[in-house]
């Protein structure tokens, strides 16, 4: 393992000035400004009447799988405008950051979700952007210093207890410098994130149509994915990984599949016990991959100089493990982004009043000690309450899309950036808003009908281990909550 090819690894900047510290990279000039991109990320660039397109990262369309990466950004330049983006971009399946340079200005977009970061900052009235603070610091020094921000966030009880602690999308830790937002642009000129989508009014689908595209276009992408790229799906006992083992069947000959053994995990835990019977039920090869060994401290320095939000202690060590297990070149596939369309924050399918961002503050109460977070919801929430953008998509959807998605899996993709690529499905505006204009009764609890039925015409066969199934524990805590209920302490029943 070459550890100095780790060191930032498939993260880019674009800075006014040079960057020593890079001159290893790939590096161009674009507009009046150096473009620094990590030899492992991914990279296509095109021109077209006076405009140059900038592609980081991964894209494909899979309805018209034949066009390649510059096929899509050269049909990108042509089209894309303020007026048309989420059209442009409907269908397009990746994790990517697109830039468009005119006139030496700059217009940034992102995949459907945000999962390929992007921060930028304007310092000494010149722009920067990049993967993650930590490389603006690189060549804007003064604007990435750890102040009373960054204190409150890390001495918070929240982070002290929480392994994979998160703050909204939209912010950082550093006054000054922002996150692109998921459904969002950003011109340079203006430096003010631009909402682009949702574009039409929300209207329930007829249900059986609806499914028929979801399960059509997820199988669709999923074997197109697999002709594309090397693909190794991680399977727990849960409905995201099932769902799209579901639709491997055509391609289970060209799939690595694979199951991490992490933190309390033994073979007798749901999420090895499952995959390990269906493997041996439907016949196809699985990877156990023990990511419980003691990390190195050469990996160890790289891990946390790779991100300000580094969760050494936890994503850390099972990345350590994965690198040494996972074959070098193959893309991690993950069910990220899906409980999007599954009512995350609303499992019951019946979506809240919310009357202020002190309600979706109510989600995580630990973030109430961080201002900084308060601000942020209470931004984003005074965006979409207003009908005129959220188009009557549920709020609580479009969090968990923009807000939570966009953060903390952002973060984890770039986190593990160090050890492999990541190909998500789910981050297909299209495929989202498919399952979004399905009635909520369909995709929520308890039974998760959607996925029940997608499951039953890819692969019937993967329904035969149960998804994640309740524990003795849970089972009992359920029955006091009911209980309590009927006593007439509703308040216990949330």
């Amino acid at each position: 393992m070459n550890l100095k090819n780790l060191k930032f690894r498939r993260q880019f900047l674009l800075s006014p000035k040079l960057c020593p510290e890079l001159n290893y990279w790939n590096h161009e000039k674009l507009g009046k400004h150096q473009l620094y991109v990590h030899p492992d990320c991914l990279q296509t660039s095109a021109t077209d009447n006076g405009k140059k397109g900038v592609l980081l990262g991964h894209v494909f369309n899979p309805r018209k799988p034949e066009l390649s990466s510059t096929d899509i950004l050269e049909i990108l330049i042509r089209q894309i405008d303020e007026i048309n983006v989420a059209e442009v971009l409907y269908g397009l399946v990746g994790r990517f950051v697109l830039i468009i340079e005119q006139k030496k200005e700059f217009t940034f977009f992102n995949d459907a979700c945000g999962l390929k970061s992007f921060f930028y900052t304007k310092y000494k009235n010149e722009f920067y952007a990049a993967s993650q603070p930590l490389l603006l610091k690189l060549v804007a020094k003064e604007a990435i210093v750890k102040g009373e921000r960054f204190s409150i966030y890390h001495n918070s009880n929240y982070v002290k207890r929480s392994n994979e602690h998160w703050f909204p999308c939209g912010t950082s830790l550093y006054p000054g410098v922002y996150h692109l937002v998921a459904n969002h642009y950003l011109k340079s000129a203006v430096l003010e994130q631009t909402r682009y989508w949702p574009v039409k009014n929300l209207e329930v689908s007829n249900y059986e149509e609806a499914k028929q595209k979801f399960t059509t276009l997820l199988k669709l992408t999923v074997e197109e994915g697999s002709k594309k790229y090397k693909l190794g799906l991680g399977i727990t006992s849960g409905f995201d990984s099932r769902i799209l083992l579901s639709a491997s069947k055509e391609v289970t000959e060209d799939m690595l599949y694979y199951t991490l053994q992490y933190r309390q995990l033994n073979t007798g835990s749901d999420d090895i016990r499952i995959p390990l019977a269906l493997s041996k039920k439907l016949g196809f090869s699985h990877k156990l991959m023990d990511c419980r060994m003691n990390i190195t401290d050469e990996f160890k320095k790289i891990y946390l100089e790779n991100s300000d939000m580094a969760h050494l202690n936890d994503w850390g060590e099972i990345a350590y493990g994965i690198s040494q297990n996972f074959p070098e070149g193959t893309m991690s596939v993950k069910g990220s982004c899906s409980e999007t369309g599954r009512c995350f924050f609303y499992k019951n399918g019946i979506h809240p009043d919310l009357n202020s961002s002190q309600d979706i503050m109510d989600i995580n109460p630990k973030w109430k000690e961080i201002p900084f977070i308060e601000k942020r919801i209470s931004d984003w929430f005074d965006e979409v309450k207003n009908p005129i953008n959220n188009k009557g998509y549920n709020i609580l959807d479009l969090f968990h899309w923009e807000v939570s998605t966009g953060s903390w899996q952002t973060q984890s993709q770039l986190e593990w950036d160090i050890v492999h690529d990541t190909f998500t499905p789910f981050n297909n505006r299209e495929l989202l808003d498919i399952m979004l204009h399905i009635d909520t009764k369909y995709r929520s609890k308890p039974n998760y009908t959607l996925y029940r039925e997608t499951m039953k015409k890819l692969w019937p066969e993967v329904l035969l281990e149960p998804i994640n199934p309740e524990t003795t524990k849970v089972k009992y805590k359920y029955k006091l909550k009911s209980i309590l209920t009927k006593l007439g302490f509703e308040k216990y029943n949330k």
